[in-house]
């Protein structure tokens, strides 16, 4: 039951976050604004995240899932409703910013809860939720797609959204803990910011999440200017990119199962992902080279962020338990600053044409398998 309730919010995020991509050209049209300004509902929906995150890290310590999760499944739903129906771009932006809170909370329960609740199998369970997340986002375009089709509108796509986050808010109320007991005792924030692997492990989260989300969210018009089609048409592109990164949490369990170290397993997908933006920027404009590139990236990053978070909880709470939370909150608030600022940097090099938003990802790529490296060294034998 608790599990499910962690994958059924994993699922409602991501379909609220792809959602947006395909939507963009009609939001644009509605509102009478240019495509690339509306980087600022990527922008103000993790600005927000990223800002609340380390004080929700305190917050769950103080009021636990029971209050908190289900508060941060309402705000989400209320911030998708705003952006179904918002009629200007700075009521958009309020309500992207609405959504992040939402969803910086779920994020933060989501993970220290599964954390807390599945100590024994944490990797797993984390890499579990990371898919769900993936089958959520897959879903996100296809929905956006049938309502663009059949209703003309996107606001059914952030409708829908809502109401799969709110069917959830009395089920937890009713299922999580008051409390989970993630540390015993509260300890300085100054030790674990001392540690470098702990910031090695938030640089790898600011650089993932940004080019995660800033590709699934752009890849739509960047096929729009590369291979000239539609949105419609380019959905089902973007559709494949967050079901591959669904479908990649399960050779990475396997992997997990056989013994391969995770570190291992970041640092061979970094490379695979740096690889596949590069046939993408060869290949932009033939729709079979992107669709291809598109599915092998998101294989590549699927085990990234969420075998990530679980080091740096498992390793560096190893070393200061007391500091587990701020730890997590730490690490969490990098990956949501990364998605607030890079979608929009990418969404204005798009402006220059496709080749730049796509090369970007490859830079992201090269610093991602940097990073881990680093952190590879970093990590006692």
């Amino acid at each position: 039951m608790l599990l499910g309730l962690l994958i059924l919010s994993a699922v409602a995020v991501g379909i609220l976050i792809s959602a947006v991509g395909p939507t963009v050209p009609a939001i644009a049209a509605r509102l009478h604004a240019r495509e690339s300004d509306l980087g600022v509902v990527f922008g103000t929906t993790y600005i927000m995240s990223s800002l609340a995150t380390p004080i929700i890290g305190r917050l769950y310590d103080a009021l636990g899932p029971r209050v908190l999760f289900p508060l941060g499944q309402t705000l989400a739903a209320c911030g998708a409703l705003g952006e179904g129906f918002s009629p200007s771009l700075p009521s958009l932006a309020a309500a992207g910013a609405l959504a992040g809170l939402g969803i910086g909370i779920c994020s933060i329960c989501n993970n220290l809860t599964a954390t807390a609740l599945f100590p024994e199998r944490g990797e797993s369970v984390l890499n579990l939720l990371n898919a769900m997340f993936g089958a959520g986002a897959f879903l996100g375009p296809l929905i956006a797609r049938f309502a663009l089709l059949q209703a003309g509108d996107y606001a059914p796509v952030f409708a829908s959204c809502a109401a799969l986050l709110a069917i959830s808010v009395p089920l937890m109320v009713m299922a999580l803990p008051p409390r989970v007991d993630t540390h015993r005792e509260r300890a300085p924030l100054r030790v674990a910011l001392a540690e470098p692997l702990l910031w090695a492990h938030a640089g790898l989260a600011f650089v993932y999440l940004g080019a995660e989300i800033g590709f699934g969210g752009w890849i739509v018009a960047i096929l729009q200017h590369s291979a000239r089609l539609s949105p419609t048409s380019a959905a089902p592109i973007a559709s494949l990119y967050w079901l591959s990164l669904a479908l990649g949490g399960v050779p990475t369990a396997l992997l997990l199962r056989r013994g391969m170290a995770a570190p291992a397993i970041v640092l061979i997908n970094a490379a695979v992902a740096t690889a596949a933006a590069v046939l993408l920027l060869a290949g932009s404009g033939v729709v079979p080279l992107a669709a291809l590139a598109a599915a092998w990236l998101g294989l590549s990053f699927s085990p990234i962020y969420p075998l990530n978070i679980a080091a740096a909880l498992r390793m560096i709470g190893a070393r200061t338990p007391q500091a587990i939370g701020a730890v997590g909150s730490v690490v969490l608030t990098a990956g949501q600053l990364g998605a607030a600022t890079l979608p929009p940097l990418q969404g204005q090099l798009l402006r220059f044409g496709s080749p730049p938003a796509i090369g970007i990802v490859c830079v992201y790529g090269l610093i991602m398998l940097g990073l881990q490296h680093t952190i590879m060294r970093l990590e006692p034998s």
